[in-house]
């Protein structure tokens, strides 16, 4: 009977340790935000929901105005033939009451004029630009690269990071050679966020619960 009272107390306690992460690993949400830049396509929020709470992100992708205040970037924008610069500003914002990690994967594509789409991320360079504050968050990659960018510190409520880039550039002439002339480009950002509180470290990449 002793023996029996034992392991009860002992299931009980690995019961309430484990409580913590199985609430990280719900609140979780993902965020998908593109932009077309021949016409407009544009793909909803998802965001989880439960009991104890929720995660809210928002992902913006924005341009400088006249005036350099960060704006919506606007769909419809052309990119000529050769090489072709465009100022592209991504962010992410905690929408939630909660502090949050946050990762972002970037990626490229075209729609060709049957209507296929194509990922022609490996013809893009992207701009980054470290903060100016050495100490301040940053974007960083895992080791080995797993296809995200992680922010480095968690993210307060109504706070956003740090630009993940600033421009891209693509040779569309490539994508001409392979797809033909009528593409319709395509950037997206998919942005997921995660409780950062009970979790076993305030290192990001430690994080669980992650949506996918």
């Amino acid at each position: 009977m002793p023996a029996k009272g034992k392991h009860a107390k002992a299931d009980s306690t690995t019961k309430s340790r484990m409580a913590p992460w199985l609430v990280v690993a719900m609140i979780a949400c993902v965020l998908i935000v593109a932009q077309t830049l021949s016409f407009i396509t544009r793909e909803m929020p998802l965001e989880t929901k439960v009991q104890f709470g929720d995660v809210k992100i928002e992902t913006q992708i924005l341009v400088k105005n006249d005036a350099g205040e960060e704006i919506a970037a606007a769909d419809g924008d052309q990119l000529g033939t050769g090489s072709s610069h465009m100022e592209r500003i991504v962010r992410v914002k905690n929408t939630g009451d909660h502090p949050v990690f946050v990762r972002a994967k970037l990626q490229f594509a075209c729609t060709d004029a049957k209507g296929a789409t194509h990922d022609i991320s490996d013809l893009v360079e992207y701009t980054h630009e470290n903060p100016a504050d050495p100490a301040a968050p940053s974007w960083t990659r895992r080791t080995p690269d797993d296809g995200f960018f992680y922010y480095s510190a968690p993210l307060a409520k109504d706070e956003l990071t740090e630009p993940l880039i600033t421009g891209l550039e693509i040779d569309t002439t490539q994508v001409i050679d392979q797809y033909g002339a009528n593409c319709t480009y395509q950037l997206v950002v998919k942005g997921y966020g995660v409780q950062s509180e009970n979790q076993k470290s305030e290192n990001v990449f430690d994080a669980e619960g992650w949506a996918e």
